[in-house]
Parts: C-alpha cells; sequence; structure tokens
C-alpha cells in the first residue's frame, strides 16, 4: 500500500484537487441544462425581450430549475476547492489571503444571485404567463442578477484563478498552470468590459471555459502532487 496517501500534506492535496474539480464539473453540467433550455437571460436583457425571456422561463422551467441547482452546488463546492487550493500554496503570501477571500465572497454572492434567478423562473415567469405585469420587476432583478453573476464570475476564476497560481508558484503550481492563470485574469478584465459596453454575451462569456479549465487543471495538478 502507498504509505504517501495516508499523510496530512498528501490528503490536503487530493482533497483540495477532488474538491475543485467535482464543483468545477457541477458547473459544467448546470451550464449544459442552460444550453438545453434554449433560454438566455443575458441576450434578453440585451435585445429588450425580458417578455419573451419569462414566456420561454415559464414553459423550460423544469431545466432551468436543474440549471440553477447545479450551479448552486457547484460553486459552494469551488469556494471550497479553491480555499483547499490556496493552502497548498505560500501562507505567507498576500496572494493566498486574495484567493481565500475571492473563494469564500464570490460563491457566497453567488448562492444569493442564483437564489433569485430561481425566484424569476419559478415566481414571476409564471406570473407573467398568466397575466400578471411584472416585466418591469423581472427586467430589474434581471440585470442585477446578470451584472451580479459576471462580477462573481471575475472574482472566483480571474482573481481566484491567478491568486492560486501566484500563492503556488515556488510549491505546486507548474509554469503552465502559471500561465493559464495568466490568461484567465486577462479574460476577467476582458469581461468588465463586456459588462461597461453591455456585450457580455460576446466579450464576458470566454472567461467561463478557460477559468472552469483552469480549476479542472489545478485540481488534476495537486492529485498528482499528493499521489
Amino acid at each position: 500500500m502507498d504509505t504517501a496517501i495516508l499523510t496530512p500534506t498528501t490528503f490536503r492535496q487530493r482533497a483540495a484537487g477532488i474538491t475543485a474539480i467535482v464543483g468545477a464539473v457541477a458547473m459544467l453540467v448546470g451550464t449544459a441544462f442552460w444550453a438545453a433550455s434554449g433560454v438566455d437571460l443575458d441576450t434578453a436583457l440585451e435585445d429588450n425581450t425580458i417578455a419573451d425571456y419569462l414566456t420561454d422561463a415559464a414553459s423550460n422551467s423544469t431545466v432551468l430549475t436543474a440549471n440553477l441547482g447545479f450551479w448552486i452546488f457547484g460553486v459552494t463546492l469551488l469556494g471550497l476547492g479553491g480555499i483547499l487550493l490556496s493552502r497548498l500554496g505560500d501562507q505567507g503570501s498576500p496572494a493566498t489571503a486574495v484567493a481565500q477571500f475571492a473563494f469564500t465572497a464570490g460563491p457566497a454572492a453567488a448562492i444569493v444571485f442564483f437564489s433569485v434567478w430561481l425566484g424569476i423562473v419559478l415566481g414571476l415567469a409564471p406570473a407573467h404567463v398568466a397575466g400578471a405585469q411584472v416585466e418591469a420587476t423581472a427586467l430589474a432583478l434581471g440585470h442585477a442578477v446578470s451584472i451580479a453573476d459576471w462580477i462573481a464570475t471575475v472574482i472566483i476564476l480571474s482573481v481566484g484563478g491567478a491568486a492560486i497560481a501566484v500563492a503556488g508558484r515556488d510549491t505546486w503550481v507548474p509554469r503552465w498552470l502559471f500561465r493559464w492563470a495568466g490568461l484567465t485574469a486577462a479574460l476577467g478584465v476582458l469581461a468588465i468590459v463586456g459588462l461597461i459596453v453591455d456585450a457580455d454575451t460576446t466579450l464576458s462569456m470566454p472567461v467561463v471555459p478557460v477559468g472552469i479549465g483552469f480549476m479542472i487543471a489545478a485540481g488534476v495538478t495537486a492529485i498528482r502532487r499528493g499521489a
């Protein structure tokens, strides 16, 4: 039996890696449900078609509930995984504190606005179909959750990912993973620009696959270090 798996260090490495990977995969599963629904809040906000969004959301509420449910579950694990990964690096580095903030504040906010998003899908959408005048409320809440979603995405994937890489650069993060984190950070800046110019469906989207990919790669690297 490989006694290395019994040491505290290897246990921490494997736990951090597995948690980050499971969280990232759960986010991808949630995204698959979102894609399957064919209902996109950001597009509706950009095109000023919130009424159509509410109608479509009411028709696809089960799929959207699964979508947001997986995102809530995934972002919780992603936060835990990010905190655990940050503890594998230099504990005296300011980057460790930044990573722990990013992977605490970002997921905590995400749980709240994903729940509000569910309120739009399960509450306002059926009310709209039933004839209630809820478009203005849905529009305001839709903008709020969309903006919060992208800001939290940048905090978690760009700021948090980059901080993990900086904190672990001299211990467990290889050069290629460090460079990946740099790309994620750059795309985070692009995502914020997308919010400012109201082009989040084009400029902001690239940070998601690259950032989720980084978390999976970081998780795999941590597990291999603990092998």
